[in-house]
C-alpha cells in the first residue's frame, strides 16, 4: 500500500508537469507568445523549476531556519528573476523593450501589463508548496503529540460544547459515533464531546485489543460491552439510562464481531471471581485487562524483526499493518519471553533478536 501511494504521487507530479508544459506550448495568456514550441517548452520548464526549487530546497532550508520574512523576500526575488528570464525567452528584443519603457513610463506600459502578471503568477504558484508543507508539518506534529498523550497519559484530546479542548481518560469512553467529518465521543458520565477526524484513525490509535468497531460509524470499548444477542450488541446499562444502549451489527461482519465479543466476555468471566461479579453489578466495570495478542501476530512481528534488524516500532507498524497498540503488546510478549531485545538509544536504537534466537 505504501509503494502504491508513492507511485500515485509520482504519476500525479508527472501529469502536472505535462499539463503545465502543454499550456505553455499552447501559449500562456499571461505573457506574449514565444513564437516557437522550443521556447514555449523552455518557459514551462523554467516555471516548473522554480516550483520544485521552492518545494524541495527553499522551504525546508529557509522557512524553518530563518524568519518568515527572509523566505518571502527570497521567493519574491525568484519570481522577479523568473519573470525577467521568461520575458527574455518569449521576446528576444527585451533590451529594446526596456529602452521603450524608460522613454515612455505610464500606467499601460509593457511592465504594468505583462511583467506584473508574470511575476504575480510565479509568486502565487510558489505559495502552494508553502501551504502544503505547512499543513503537513502541523498535521505530523499534532499526530505525534496525540500519540504521546494517549500512550503516556491515557487521555484523548476532544472538544466540548464550547469548542474548548479537553482531555478525556480512555477508560471513561463509553462509545464513539462518527458524524460526517467529526466523531462524537460519549463517556460513561453522560457527557458528549466531539473530535475532528475519522473513525479509522481512532481505531488505529486505540488498538483492537481494547476497542472493537461494530459498524462503519460505531466504535466501542470491550469493557462496557454487556452481551451480544443475535445482531444486537448490548452495552452495560449506565445509572443515567432508562434502557441499556444497543447497536445493530451489519450483516457482513455480524459473525466475526459476535465471535470476538463472546471470546472477550468468556475471558473476562474466567478471570473474575464470584465476589467481584456481585460487587461490580452495581457500578461500571473496571478496565478490562488487555488480552494477549494472537500467536500468529507475535510470530509476524518476530519475523519482521528478523528481516529488518534494528527496526523500531514505527517500522514494524508500516511493515505489518498492525495498530500501534497491537505492535506494542507483541513486543512486550516477545521481550517477556526473552526472544527480542531493544538495543541503542530511544531515537536511533531498534529491536534485535537475542543471541540464542539469531543462531
Amino acid at each position: 500500500m505504501k509503494n502504491w501511494k508513492t507511485v500515485v504521487i509520482i504519476l500525479l507530479n508527472v501529469l502536472f508537469c505535462a499539463i503545465t508544459l502543454w499550456l505553455f506550448v499552447r501559449n500562456s495568456f499571461l505573457r506574449p507568445s514565444a513564437g516557437s514550441d522550443l521556447k514555449e517548452f523552455l518557459s514551462g520548464l523554467l516555471l516548473l523549476g522554480t516550483l520544485y526549487l521552492n518545494y524541495f530546497l527553499l522551504y525546508p532550508r529557509l522557512y524553518h531556519r530563518y524568519s518568515h520574512m527572509v523566505y518571502w523576500i527570497v521567493v519574491l526575488l525568484i519570481a522577479l528573476l523568473t519573470g525577467l528570464i521568461d520575458v527574455a525567452i518569449a521576446n528576444p528584443y527585451i533590451v529594446s523593450r526596456n529602452a521603450e519603457v524608460i522613454e515612455f513610463v505610464g500606467p499601460f506600459n509593457f511592465y504594468s501589463k505583462i511583467f506584473s502578471l508574470i511575476v504575480g503568477r510565479n509568486f502565487v504558484l510558489n505559495i502552494f508548496p508553502f501551504l502544503f508543507r505547512e499543513q503537513q508539518h502541523y498535521q505530523q506534529s499534532l499526530e505525534k503529540e496525540v500519540k504521546i498523550v494517549y500512550r503516556d497519559v491515557r487521555m484523548l484530546d476532544v472538544a466540548d460544547e464550547h469548542n474548548d479542548i479537553q482531555l478525556v481518560p480512555i477508560e471513561d469512553i463509553f462509545y464513539c459515533h462518527q458524524q460526517g467529518n467529526f466523531t462524537e465521543i460519549h463517556t460513561a458520565q453522560n457527557r458528549k464531546y466531539t473530535r475532528l477526524g475519522s473513525m479509522r484513525h481512532l481505531e488505529q490509535l486505540f488498538g483492537e485489543e481494547e476497542f472493537i468497531r461494530l459498524t462503519a460509524t460505531v466504535l466501542v470499548p470491550f469493557r462496557y460491552v454487556e452481551s451480544c444477542q443475535g445482531d444486537m450488541v448490548v452495552m452495560q446499562k449506565m445509572p443515567w439510562e432508562n434502557e441499556a444502549t444497543a447497536f445493530k451489527l451489519e450483516a457482513k461482519t455480524k459473525e466475526e464481531i459476535a465471535q470476538r465479543i463472546m471470546e472477550s466476555l468468556q475471558t473476562e468471566i474466567a478471570e473474575t471471581s464470584d465476589e467481584n461479579i456481585l460487587e461490580e453489578s452495581s457500578r461500571p466495570k473496571a478496565k478490562r485487562k488487555p488480552a494477549t495478542p494472537p500467536e500468529e501476530k507475535i510470530n509476524e512481528v518476530l519475523s519482521c524483526i528478523k528481516k529488518h534488524p534494528n527496526c523500531n516500532s514505527a517500522d514494524i507498524i508500516a511493515e505489518t499493518g498492525f495498530s500501534q497498540s497491537t505492535v506494542e503488546r507483541c513486543l512486550f510478549e516477545l521481550k517477556k519471553q526473552g526472544r527480542v531485545e531493544y538495543v541503542g538509544s530511544k531515537k536511533t536504537g531498534g529491536y534485535l533478536l537475542v543471541k540464542t534466537q539469531s543462531r
